[in-house]
């Protein structure tokens, strides 16, 4: 059997990687990436490094010849563009002959969710199903990691700043995130058609946050509930495409409504564990 992870030397891939080496030997596994020049390391220690492209039907194809199940990790671009990426590896998927898509999705997609990447999500569950093939869904909530953007700020100022009132939002590190793909990538038949959904283990509001930043720092911080619209200027300012400010803004009115709230218990099912608290996240990230 052979595993296959897409977007192996992205953030997410580069973690799931590491984790399934801790469960499959390296000549169990293959990656799939846009430039194997960065994958060096990785070869190095017997993974089979494949080119692969989510734009190319025919490289993607011959990327996964001789894969069992293979893990699609999505690529950061507009929705249009990602649903025609995503079409792409699953129809490459089935040429080739993989049996069984792992795909890393998000908590509760829907075509009209404020966080706009939801729709994304929804439709490449849909055309998975519709493909035919075995498959597991990881829809994960938000990242943990992507708190720490704006601690720099908060400690100049003493204002952690987000559009975010009293939402509650389910955070999850990122490596959390990793640890549990490999967990299914590494015994995929016990995963067969399954979807798990993948949440911090507390629901937290952007006041918690700030409280958890002032107490592992010393600092005086407090929340800052910023407009709606300020909050979209500072990311245009920094140059984010318009496509994400609008996603990430959307997130903030979608979880206002309680969107991102609710907490399962599937991490701990997969992986026998809790996951990493956001409390605890910010303690490491901010003394290591």
């Amino acid at each position: 059997m052979t595993t296959l992870i897409t977007g192996a030397t992205g953030q997410l891939g580069t973690l799931v990687v590491k984790h399934l080496l801790d469960r499959l030997p390296a000549s169990e596994i293959a990656v799939s990436v846009r430039t194997p020049a960065k994958a060096e390391n990785l070869a190095s220690l017997g993974v089979d490094v494949r080119h692969g492209d989510f734009d190319d039907l025919a490289l993607m194809t011959t990327a996964f010849k001789g894969i069992e199940t293979a893990l699609i990790i999505s690529a950061e671009a507009d929705n249009a563009t990602r649903i025609a990426q995503h079409r792409t590896a699953v129809d490459a998927a089935k040429a080739a002959g993989v049996r069984h898509l792992v795909y890393t999705s998000i908590i509760d997609p829907r075509a009209d969710a404020d966080f706009t990447y939801s729709a994304i999500h929804l439709d490449t569950e849909n055309y998975i199903k519709e493909s035919g093939l075995n498959y597991t869904f990881l829809r994960n909530s938000f990242y943990a990691d992507l708190l720490l953007a704006g601690v720099p700020h908060a400690l100049e100022t003493g204002a952690y700043g987000a559009p975010a009132g009293d939402a509650k939002i389910t955070y999850i590190p990122r490596n959390d995130l990793a640890e549990a793909a490999a967990v299914v990538l590494a015994n995929p038949k016990n995963h067969i058609n399954a979807t798990y959904d993948l949440t911090g283990a507390k629901a937290v509001t952007h006041t918690e946050i700030a409280s958890y930043i002032a107490k592992v720092t010393g600092k005086d911080i407090t929340f800052a509930d910023l407009p709606g619209d300020v909050h979209v200027g500072i990311l245009n300012s920094i140059g984010l495409p318009g496509h994400l400010v609008e996603a990430l803004a959307g997130l903030y009115v979608g979880a206002k409504k309680g969107d991102y709230e609710t907490v399962s218990d599937d991490f701990e099912t997969l992986v026998g564990r809790k996951p990493q608290s956001v409390e605890d996240f910010i303690r490491n990230a901010l003394t290591n």
